[in-house]
């Protein structure tokens, strides 16, 4: 498989994972910043995250780093 196809394999399984169990996530952008929401869809470029009582469009390439919020009280 070609690692460019793999990369995109790993990333859609990621944010379908997230997606479909409705997993809090915190979105780290390159500027710095950090948007903490639900991820609601998502296509090649863009996600589409429930943040602050609204729907935000997130381009990929702005994007540092995306992981779940963990519950710490284990």
């Amino acid at each position: 498989m070609a690692e460019s196809q793999q990369e995109r394999d790993i990333q859609t399984t990621f944010l379908a994972r997230c997606r479909r169990e409705g997993q809090l996530v915190a979105v780290w952008l390159v500027s710095g910043k950090r948007l903490v929401g639900h991820i609601r869809g998502y296509d090649r470029f863009t996600i589409l995250l429930e943040h602050g009582g609204g729907e935000h469009v997130v381009f990929k390439h702005a994007i540092a780093t995306i992981g779940p919020i963990r519950d710490n009280r284990d």
